[in-house]
């Protein structure tokens, strides 16, 4: 009886054994099968917020080489508006202002041309080579805007085909008034849609992928990859109109495109100058398409290592489980790596308090800065500034008011019209500088004075000032001459501090200049 309990208990454990591996391998099929699923999810949720980003980074750039684009040829009309206006009083020499043209023309490669048109829309003056006979262009859009609005500001206008060359052109154009205030006409810059076809094909885009530049009123300037048919097409009523851009001036989404009704990851961006839009999209079909491939391989592995797992039972389990353990574990530990790197990095070059430049930043700013003045033979200026009877301020709201008025000075340098290698960094305390590569000392002593009128526009209380009511900023600027000087930031910096010693000690609140 004792042996047939025994041979039961064996015939039993021999049954279970096989039915519990089957088991095992059952739910581990399952397990595994379901996490590599969850995986592959998670991957393709990762491609697309990477794809996303992508797409706002590529629509940021692309809205500041939009911005500078006009900006340079704002620049070169304010220019032949300021020899327009000094020429009303004894009569306007066309052959002269055309001149201008062509020399102002010739610096800029995105320029198609430059014109004048007087009240009647009659040319007086381009930077082409002639004036063509018997073409007028009182009926232009632009020509139109301007006779109706009396700002002094520039204007983009839709896309248009020039009447003297025949090419597509973005229209930039300026009001020209007489000495009374009266409407005398227009002052236009035309810039090349090629311009932008060129600059564009730079960037590694697929078949279905778009890269799209509209006005602020969604009409479509250029598009790539579209044909030209789709330049001028309104897009006022897409999602990126109607939804994107009424809540934000930058970010990113899914939706199908206005333009072709194909679905796509955008990102999207508006200028920050001229209120230009970009948007740029990645075809979500062909992103899937490649994701897939790229993941053949993991499947593959995947397969055979479950089916090594099922053959071999029990311990390829155990060790299969402890191998995604360690690489869950790795992963984490690569993750926190990572943001720890990210962290320091930030730390290392960033101001905690108020996100300019950090003294660090700024000693390696100045000293290369000065390298590269010295190589190329250009000017350097440096700005110190500080904060007039900061210690009073402190004193008198306590250093967490502080802390917030350091905020709001580095806000308001931040705000300045600046070149894009103008550095603004907190030198420490409650002082700050400003490293301008190319600046003259003029240069720099204009910016200095626009820096002291912008703390003090900021009117931030300060009872305890001994010279006005509020926060003001004292400024001293000195420059390098590479030709007399030596590319020593210590003596550069000397000098900037000598100035804002005489701004201090001449009534604060003002800007001066180095000997």
């Amino acid at each position: 009886m004792k042996l047939k309990r025994r041979s039961d208990r064996g015939t039993s454990l021999n049954r279970s054994l096989p039915r519990s591996i089957a088991m095992g391998g059952l739910l581990l099929t399952v397990a595994v099968t379901g996490l590599n699923l969850w995986t592959m999810r998670e991957a393709w949720r990762d491609t697309v917020i990477q794809s996303e980003q992508m797409a706002v980074n590529l629509s940021l750039s692309q809205a500041r080489q939009a911005d500078d684009t006009i900006l340079q040829t704002e620049l070169s009309l304010r220019e032949v508006q300021h020899q327009l206006i000094s020429e009303m009083a004894t009569g306007i020499d066309g052959a002269a202002l055309s001149q201008t043209m062509r020399e102002l023309a010739s610096r800029l490669p995105q320029l198609h041309g430059l014109f004048y048109y007087d009240a009647r829309g009659k040319w007086i003056a381009t930077s082409m080579q002639s004036i063509p006979k018997g073409i007028n262009n009182a009926d232009r859009e632009y020509f139109n805007f301007h006779r109706m609005n009396a700002r002094d500001s520039v204007h983009i206008g839709p896309v248009l085909r020039s009447r003297s060359t025949g090419d597509l052109v973005i229209p930039v154009s300026l009001r020209v008034n007489d000495l009374s205030g009266g409407f005398s006409g227009i002052l236009l810059a035309t810039i090349r849609v090629d311009y932008f076809r060129h600059f564009y094909s730079y960037y590694e885009l697929g078949p279905q992928d778009v890269l799209v530049l509209m006005l602020a009123d969604s009409t479509v300037l250029y598009a790539r990859p579209m044909p030209d048919s789709y330049i001028g097409k309104n897009l006022s009523s897409s999602h990126l109109f109607q939804a994107m851009l009424a809540s934000a001036d930058k970010g990113s989404g899914q939706w199908r495109a206005a333009l072709d009704g194909q679905a796509r990851i955008f990102g999207f961006a508006r200028s920050e100058r001229y209120g230009m839009v970009v948007a740029a999209g990645y075809d979500k079909n062909n992103l899937l398409k490649n994701w897939i491939k790229g993941q053949v391989e993991n499947v593959l592995l995947d397969l055979a290592l479950l089916a090594g797992i099922v053959l071999l039972g029990a311990y390829i389990l155990s060790q299969a489980r402890r191998s995604l353990r360690y690489q869950q574990e790795l992963t984490r530990l690569r993750d926190e790596l990572t943001a720890a790197n990210l962290s320091q990095e930030n730390l290392a070059l960033a101001d905690g308090l108020t996100g300019l430049a950090n003294r660090r930043q700024f000693d390696h700013y100045l000293q290369q800065s000065l390298l590269d003045a010295t190589e190329h033979g250009q000017p350097l200026s440096l700005i110190l500034m500080d904060i007039d009877y900061f210690k009073r301020y402190n004193d008198t709201y306590g250093h967490v008011a502080g802390d917030a008025c350091l905020q709001a000075v580095a806000s308001a340098l931040r705000g300045l019209t600046l070149r894009a290698d103008d550095k603004v960094a907190r030198y420490g305390g409650e002082e700050f500088a400003i490293i301008l590569p190319g600046a003259t000392g003029p240069d720099a002593l204009s910016i200095a004075d626009a820096a002291v009128k912008a703390v003090s526009a900021r009117n931030i209380p300060h009872d305890s000032s001994s010279i006005a009511a509020h926060v003001t900023l004292s400024a001293g600027c000195a420059t390098f001459l590479p030709e007399s000087d030596r590319p020593q930031p210590q003596v550069l910096i000397e000098k900037a501090d000598e100035a804002l010693y005489l701004a201090k000690h001449g009534g604060r609140n003002q800007a001066r200049r180095s000997p």
